[in-house]
Parts: C-alpha cells; structure tokens; sequence
C-alpha cells in the first residue's frame, strides 16, 4: 500500500492537536465495532500494517477516527512524523472551500493506491471506516433538519460545523472488518487492477454500510404513496371493487388512498430523537438496566440482506424497547406492523413518525384494503426497508409462546416472489423481563375478564409503577434465518408458479421454524428459574437453603442461548435480587430461613414460568421416566423420545433433539449411573433425587395434553370431523393452567389433526397402526396408571355428552 508523506508545518501540527483536544472535551461520538478483538487486530501487532479507509478526506473525519482509535488503543491513523507514510487514505477528495465531492486528486498521499513494489506491506490489513453526522434517511425535510441530519447525499463542511456545535451526541463512527490486501489481489498481475479491486470492493462496503445506518434512500410520503396506488395490483382491485359496488372509478381510488394513508408509516428523526431521550428516562425508572446480547448477528447479515425483525410479543413496550436498541447500536430503525388499536389520540402519530405502520385486525374480506396493504409490505422490502413484526399476533398472557399467525408471513413471502433479487434475514429477538408491565391484566383476562382496551390513560398510568422494581430487561439476537436458503429446500420450481396449498404449508413451517427461533434466543433470568421452582414446589414457601441448591441445579439442565449476568452474581445476592423484584419475603420458620410467596404472587410466577418450560422438556422427560422406572433401558427410551419429539415441539415450540451423550450427561447431573445396559440412581438419599418429581412437573401438563388427544382418538378415530361439535368442552379443561388458556384449544386441534390417521377407519390393521398408538405406548412409561386411566375417562366422556350420534369404541 502505497502514500507518500506530505510535509507538516508546526502551524499544522499545532492547529492538528488542538482541534483534536477540543474534538475529545466537546464530542460525544458513539463508537461501533472499534475493540481490537471485534476487528480481529490483536494477532496483527504490527501497526504499520493497519490502514483505516474512509469515504471521503476531510479534516474532521481523521479527528474523529483518531478518537476511535485511542478509546481501543488501535494503532494511530495520525503521525506528527513528516518523514512518516500515512495510516489512513480516502476514496474520495474534497474540492473548493464548501468540500464539493470529486474523485480526482489521486496524486495526493492519502488517496488509495496498491504498489507491489513494496514487498513489506503486501500484508496490509484495509480498515473501512464510516462516519455519519447525525444519522438518518434521505428524505423531504426542513431546511433546518436538512442542515443537521445525515443523508445519502455527502455531508458539507458547513453541515458538519452545525453538527460539532449543535448535535454532538449524534454522531456515529463505525469501523468496518479488515480487508487483508494481498488475499484479496493476489490473482491480478498489475498495480493499477489490484488498485481498481480494492476501490470497488469499498465503495462497495460503504454504500451497503450506509444503508444497514441510515436506512434505505427515502422518498417523500406522498410519492411513495402514488406509487403504492399505481401498482398494477391495487390498480385491478380499485376496478374490480368499482365494477362489483358499481361506485364511479375515482371514489374507489380516493377509499384506497385513505387506506393507503391510514396504514403507512412516516418516520421523522426528529420523533425518533425525542422518543429516545423520553425512553432513556423512562428505563431509567422502570428498569435496572437493558441487557443486549448477539447483536452482531444482526450486522453479519445486514448488508447483503433486507431484515425482518420478529420478536416475541410480551408487553406494549416492545414496540419501542427494540428500536431504542438498535437506534443506540447504530443500525436502521425497522418499519413496525402495529395493530390499529394502537393509532390512538396523541400517541399514534408519534408512533408512526417513530416508525410504525398500523394494521387492522381482520382485512380477508376487504379486498381494496388487502390489495393496498399487500403491496405497501412488497414495497418496503423491494426498497430495502427493515420491517418488524410479531408472528405470535398479539400479547402472550399466559408467558409462553403462541402458535404463529401466518399472515404477516404470508406477505412476506409474496413480496418476496415477486422480487427476490436480495435475500430476507429473519431475526428472531427475545424480550426477557424479570417483571412485566401489564402482568395484573393479562391475570385478569385469564381470569374471564373482558380484554381492555388501549386508551391514553393507559399510557399515562404508567407513572404509578415507578415506585416498583421491574428489574433488569434483556434482549437478545437469535440466529438469523435466510429466505432463500428456506426455500431452496423446499421449493424446486419457480417461485411466482408455487401452488396455493403449497405455499400454505410453507407459511405455516416457516412461521413455526421462526418462533422455535425465537424461543431458542430466549436470555434466562433468575426470576424465571426461582418462579419455575415455586410453581412446581406444590406450597407457598421453600427453605432457603434448598431454593439456592435448586436455582443452581435447574441452571445446570437448561442449554440456553443466553444466560443473564445476574447469574454471575452469588447465590445470595440472587435471592435477594429476587426478593425486590418479585414480591417474595423472607421469613424465619423454627429459626430457619424461609422464602415466602403469597397466593397471588404464585399466579404472576406461573407466567413467567411458562417462558422457560421448553428449556426443560428433556430434562423434565427423564425425570418423569426416571419416576416411572427407576430402571431404564437408554435405547428403547430414546426411541421413546423420538416418537414424542414432534408432538412436544407442537405444544412448547422447542427443537427437541435427544441425542444419547445429552441424555447420559443429564443422567449423570441426576446423580443415576449406569450399570451395563441400564440406568439406576446412585444413592437413593440423595438430594437430587428428591427433586425428580418437581422437575418432571414442569413437562406434565404438556404429556397430558397429548395423552388427551391420543385417548380421543381411541374413542372415536374419525374425531377430526366433528371436533368442531367438542370445542366449547375443551375450553372447561384445566390441564395446562389453573384458568382458561385459548391456546389450549388451538393446541389441541393441532395435535387431533398431527395424530389422526389417514387410513380408512373400518380397516382394522389401519386402526391398528395409527398414528396415536406409538406416541400412547410412549406416554405409558412416563405418565402414572392412574393419571392415563382418568384420561381415558375424561376423553370418553368428552365423545358421549357432546357428539351424541357417533359410534364409539371402547
């Protein structure tokens, strides 16, 4: 890598140091991926080896990578050496007094050249480096925001001056990943080719990087919604809606540009700034802290795919909580899909200029605000916008994830057919809360209950919880998941030629491969596990003592994604933690320690016990077979696994995936050996024994759901035609939770259809070989005799007092 050196007067290197010293009092610069082991710099010590490439040559740039590089302690882009060669060089040079843009100047020392005539610096390691003056998209602003934000245009000397004196904070330097020269241009045989190479390869990075920062490049709102409506799609469905209600041409456009209007979002950096100081205060007050895990994954991925964020829905801050993150990691705010119940006075259009398009609940039979909404999805992705989205289509109130709704994936997917010259990157987020916010309601719903709905007051009622400890928030980043690579196993013709049904079944794995992504990124906490062991304790309050030893056994069965820093803290101060977060108390039973929890406070425990149980279905499986039969065989019980695997993952969303070393290091964590072909317990007495049974509670109501179908199936095996007449019996069950849970319906039609045979019915060795038989033999060794024969009862009962008529077999 070649540059000559320049000449440095001592008027320069005076004016240099000083403005850097004022750079370093006044700035407050966001820095991303600078550490020396993000850029993988640690092995190559060699500091004349490392150049830093930036976009353009401007004075206030280098001072602000020379910053970058002193809080890492990389090596200096800066020498007041003048017989020293240059750290840094640009693509670009600046020309007149206003910094007009222009590529010439190549003869001058800081522009990029490759000269392999300098055998020592064939190694150099290339360090792109993108720096934004208050980052937003390009798009119709005022004058004043026009001067102070960034946008895909260069920034000016002048808007820059603005910047430094007026948004300090708001500005973001990032240090791309090194580029190794010679591994990139040893194929070519020339300076000037392996120059021209490394030229395109970063102006290549830098707009990608530009649009993973700042966005994609906007238009004005109303352009973009002309366009929407000139789509040939929503063209076809203004004149089918016109000819079949005979209204004149124009009021169904006009109807489809109020739709277009009342869905689409409009994001303003001036909300997105003023929702950020606002969120910051309010974490501040509600929360200990935002713990964030994996957002790298995020940038892997990000500049050579468009971004689909799709968290898990536990609260109404979410909607902000993964925005604020993202805004303050330096990443593209997504688009939200909000439901329209939020588009209130006030707030909703601070939520649309903060990113937010609203959807209506039920649009099937609309076919204007279909066809509208359809293409509004297909044109933010074809225009490289992130989106964000919850599969689970609303709130959970039970903790646990819900069974995906296919239609926002279904857009997807049709956006993405008809344009799919970038990939999709789904990435699944999990928001983990140690209390949630709106806990009382969600119990009060499950309670019967009518669902409230969202008003301004609600949003003002939330001064009243500052006077409690919500703990600490975690957000963690599953791994992404690549549309294309999907459906390249899946899809062998031509995308836009899938048949319907053939894309239904796609939706539907799809939207289940996505929440077993998000449950796998799912970052435990203490109050999870605590409230795990509560609910399945069978009392109110559990020696201290023995709380400790089960917090660090349950920690030891998980393989999580994520696991909270409060871990790291001492078994004490975790259940003091605990204590302040929870509602808990200590209290002194016969002189020994007691934690303590009420009636009410088991109920909130239940739900957050519910977003860890697929944690625990393996372990929780060989506790309940270890109490069945202290003797087991290893094989037979892994074919056992096998056959439950799918019917598990159906109800916990979990990628139940027993393997023999797994299930022997549990064993072992159970304190069982093994002696020859089978496994018995090592000490009878031991105190991991003891708590088989509490642990094999947390898969059981689970077990019984299945038995249940399975048992409904055996009375009448064509049951899949009239489960429609037993609905309204299921919804009395109380197998899985102590009040109503609506997914427990939608679970058990799913496992009815997954178990029921395909075979005709009056086939005897077809009733013989269904598909409920394997997966009952496998619960006989994990549920009691006693509890599969009120099963039996319960599923027999079911058939006669609500489908009078059909025949039944015993």
């Amino acid at each position: 890598m070649a540059g000559s050196s320049r000449p440095r007067g001592s008027i320069y290197r005076v004016i240099n140091q000083q403005l850097l010293h004022l750079f370093r009092l006044w700035l407050r610069p966001t820095f991303i991926n600078h550490e020396q082991t993000a850029l993988a710099l640690a092995q190559h010590a060699i500091p004349t080896n490392v150049r830093y490439i930036l976009d353009s040559d401007s004075l206030a740039d280098r001072l602000l990578l020379e910053l970058g590089c002193e809080a890492s302690r990389l090596p200096e882009p800066l020498t007041l050496d003048p017989n020293a060669p240059n750290a840094y060089f640009c693509l670009n040079h600046r020309e007149g007094f206003w910094g007009r843009r222009s590529a010439r100047g190549d003869a001058r020392s800081t522009s990029l050249k490759v000269d392999p005539a300098i055998g020592d610096e064939l190694a150099t390691r290339l360090v792109p480096v993108s720096i934004y003056w208050g980052h937003q998209p390009d798009r119709a602003l005022s004058l004043w925001k026009v001067l102070l934000s960034d946008q895909w245009a260069s920034t000016s000397k002048f808007r820059k001056i603005l910047c430094i004196a007026l948004t300090r904070r708001h500005i973001l330097v990032h240090f791309g990943d090194p580029l190794d020269v010679d591994e990139l241009t040893n194929d070519l045989p020339s300076a000037a080719l392996k120059t021209k190479r490394i030229h395109r390869l970063l102006r290549r990075h830098f707009k990608s990087q530009k649009q993973s920062i700042i966005g994609p490049d906007l238009s004005h709102r109303r352009t973009l919604l002309d366009e929407l409506l000139a789509a040939p799609a929503v063209d076809a469905a203004i004149m089918t809606v016109a000819e079949a209600s005979e209204r004149p041409r124009h009021r169904v456009a006009a109807q489809a540009y109020r739709y277009a209007s009342e869905i689409a979002s409009d994001q303003s950096y001036r909300v997105i700034r003023f929702f950020s100081i606002i969120l910051t205060w309010l974490w501040n007050r509600l929360y200990n802290g935002i713990e964030v895990s994996h957002l790298e994954r995020v940038r892997a991925v990000s500049d050579n795919a468009e971004i689909v964020y799709v968290p898990c829905h536990r609260s109404h801050i979410d909607y902000l909580l993964l925005s604020y993150v993202l805004y303050h990691n330096g990443l593209a705010l997504p688009h939200i899909a909000a439901g329209i119940n939020l588009n209130l006075f006030l707030v909703g259009p601070l939520l649309r200029r903060a990113g937010a398009f609203f959807m209506r609940r039920s649009f099937k039979e609309d076919l204007l605000y279909k066809a509208v909404f359809d293409e509004y999805i297909h044109l933010l992705l074809s225009k490289g916008y992130s989106l964000e989205y919850f599969v689970e289509g609303g709130r959970s109130r039970t903790g646990g994830m819900l069974t995906p709704r296919p239609g926002m994936i279904n857009m997807t997917l049709r956006g993405y057919y008809r344009d799919h010259h970038r990939d999709i990157q789904f990435v699944p987020v999990y928001f983990s809360y140690e209390r949630v916010l709106e806990i009382s309601s969600y119990l009060d719903e499950r309670k019967g209950h009518q669902k409230k709905t969202e008003s301004l007051r609600d949003l003002f009622g939330v001064f009243r919880y500052f006077k409690l400890d919500f703990g600490q928030v975690s957000v963690n980043f599953g791994e992404p998941i690549s549309l294309e690579q999907f459906l390249s196993m899946r899809v062998d013709s031509d995308l836009e030629m899938i048949e319907p049904d053939k894309h239904k079944a796609i939706c539907r794995e799809l939207g289940h491969h996505i929440v077993q992504g998000i449950n796998a990124a799912i970052p435990v906490n203490p109050t999870q596990i605590l409230a795990t062991l509560f609910v399945h304790a069978g009392h109110l309050e559990i020696p201290e003592e023995r709380l400790r030893r089960q917090l660090r056994f349950l920690t030891t069965l998980i393989e999580a994604d994520q696991i909270s820093s409060i871990f790291d803290q001492s078994d004490a101060q975790i259940i003091d933690y605990f204590l302040s977060t929870s509602g808990a108390e200590r209290q002194l039973r016969d002189g020994e320690p007691m934690i303590t929890i009420t009636p009410g406070g088991l109920i909130d425990m239940r739900y957050y016990s519910n977003s860890v149980t697929h944690l625990f279905v393996l372990p929780s499986l060989i506790a309940n077979r270890l109490i069945q039969e202290p003797m087991i065989d290893p094989e037979p019980f892994f074919d056992q696994l096998t056959v439950l695997a799918p019917l598990l993952d159906a109800i916990c969303f979990s990628k139940l995936a027993p393997s023999a070393g797994r299930i022997n290091e549990l064993l072992e964590i159970f304190d069982y050996k093994t002696e020859g072909q089978q496994v018995s317990s090592a000490r009878v007495d031991s105190p991991l024994a003891s708590d088989l049974i509490q642990i094999a509670g947390i898969i059981e109501p689970a077990l019984k759901q299945i038995a249940l179908a399975c048992a409904l199936l055996k009375v009448k095996p064509d049951l899949l035609d009239d489960l429609a007449t037993i609905n309204e019996r299921i919804k009395t069950l109380t197998i899985t939770t102590t009040a109503f849970n609506p997914e427990d319906l939608i679970l058990t039609e799913r496992l009815i259809q997954m178990l029921s045979q395909t075979q005709p019915i009056n086939d005897r060795k077809a009733q013989d070989n269904a598909n409920w038989i394997k997966p009952q033999a496998a619960l006989a060794t994990l549920i009691s005799e006693a509890g599969q024969n009120d099963l039996q009862h319960l599923a027999l009962d079911l058939i006669k007092e609500n489908i009078q008529s059909a025949a039944t077999t015993r």
